[in-house]
């Protein structure tokens, strides 16, 4: 028995093993701008006109700072923005929208903390902002304070049920979480609100994917790649198809995504595992070098080559192969495994045993089906 680990990538801005979760950032807001008109002069003629020097109002004045907030957040000046900010704000204390902007500023800035107290006080005086819950969600979420994070987005969406991002990001924090039907209700959500959201038809891919709908996973996917063609979607609606037992369609969308992106090692592993199900051995090898080629380190690439290595009888070479993947990943349960099966044909029936039951012990259970007859 031999296998393979063909890692399914769903895009996200950090790569996971399993899962790449397709995490583009968005900004958390956009500055407004509040643009006060001065009133026309009456038409006509006659008269002297007379010069009068009349002081802005304290709401004028403040309103001048806030439009100068405006103007540098625009230019990404965001230091010098947060101190129009400081200004509109110590004339006008109860000035939601540059509580709001200074907000935006320091986020942009990464002082999370700054940013939460601005976004916080911006809820106090409007409730139905969920243009500040949704900041503070951004923030939560980049000082790794995940449930604190959810629950910013959800009051974001109790705000405003139009509010796409909001819904996108709850998503994002439930799959990681596994609870992925809720978060597929939430990337539906994200759709319906912003029908052409790549990345939420991409994660709403991988949450049918988790659920073995495979149909709607490739269905989805494909959607994701009408608004986006991006290398890590087709590589997901690759790994979608080869579940569904579409190896051929699977390797072209492999091929699809490695044509983007030259060096996308874990495209070619999972090229190499569709190959691998099509009993193309040579075509499996060649795309477990090329990922090996380009990341030395991954060791998904040097196990599957080690099954590969296996069907065609070279037992000394997939025994090599497995050495390194436990070297490279020494809690690695399925090369272990493989280890053993090379070992057995070997004629190294205690070093096999001994495998199989380091296997077992990381969770790999069918490693206690063969120790089953170790002494």
């Amino acid at each position: 028995m031999n296998y393979l680990v063909g890692k399914l990538n769903l895009i996200s801005r950090s790569m996971k093993i399993k899962l790449l979760l397709s995490i583009s950032l968005l900004a958390a807001g956009s500055a407004f701008a509040q643009n006060n008109t001065p009133p026309t002069p009456p038409a006509g003629g006659g008269g002297d006109t007379v010069k009068t020097n009349i002081a802005a109002t304290p709401d004028q004045r403040a309103q001048i700072s806030y439009n100068k907030g405006i103007e540098d957040f625009s230019k990404g000046n965001y230091k010098a923005a947060v101190t129009d900010f400081d200004t509109a704000i110590t004339i006008k204390p109860a000035f939601q929208e540059a509580f709001l902007n200074r907000g935006n500023s320091k986020l942009k800035l990464k002082d999370y903390n700054g940013a939460i107290a601005d976004y916080s006080k911006a809820t106090e005086l409007n409730p139905k902002d969920d243009k500040a819950f949704y900041g503070i969600g951004q923030c939560q979420s980049a000082l790794g304070a995940s449930d604190k994070a959810a629950d910013a987005y959800s009051k974001a969406v109790d705000a405003n049920p139009k509010n796409a991002d909001a819904f996108y990001y709850r998503g994002e924090i439930r799959f990681l979480a596994k609870q992925y039907q809720d978060a597929l209700n939430d990337f539906t959500q994200a759709i319906a609100n912003k029908p052409n959201y790549a990345e939420a038809y991409n994660d709403r891919g991988s949450c049918k994917v988790e659920l073995k709908d495979y149909k709607g996973a490739i269905e989805d996917y494909q959607a994701s790649l009408k608004a986006n063609k991006l290398a890590t979607t087709y590589d997901n609606l690759g790994s979608a198809q080869r579940k569904n037992g579409q190896l051929d369609a699977a390797i072209d969308s492999y091929s699809q995504a490695i044509a983007l992106k030259s060096d996308f090692y874990i495209a070619y592993n999972n090229r190499g595992t569709a190959k691998f199900d099509k009993a193309d051995y040579s075509g499996a090898i060649y795309d477990f070098n090329k990922a090996i080629e380009i990341n030395a380190s991954y060791a998904y690439a040097y196990n599957n080559r080690a099954s590969t290595e296996f069907k065609m009888k070279d037992y000394a070479k997939s025994k090599a192969d497995c050495d390194k993947a436990i070297q490279l990943n020494p809690n690695y349960g399925s090369a272990y495994l493989n280890r053993g099966i090379a070992e057995e044909m070997l004629r190294k029936q205690d070093d096999a045993c001994s495998d199989w039951k380091k296997a077992a012990s990381l969770g790999v259970t069918v490693g206690k089906d063969y120790a089953q007859d170790c002494q």
